[in-house]
């Protein structure tokens, strides 16, 4: 739980260095966008990862 915490307020302060802009490119879709959006994002995308895989592997046990 600790480890979980301190990666978290990691992830936020380095999201907080990371105000420029940032060109995304999905296939054919080009977007411009603040690279912490970019960054939170990615991370909440992380985040809902680990606890669908979290969920799904107590089932098995």
């Amino acid at each position: 739980m600790w480890l979980a915490l301190v990666l978290l307020v990691l992830a936020i302060v380095f999201i907080l260095q990371n105000r420029q802009d940032a060109v995304i490119q999905l296939f054919m879709i080009v977007v411009t966008a603040p690279l912490w959006i970019t960054l939170v994002v990615c991370t909440a995308i992380g985040i809902l990862i680990g606890a669908l895989i979290g969920r799904r592997g107590g089932k098995g046990r």
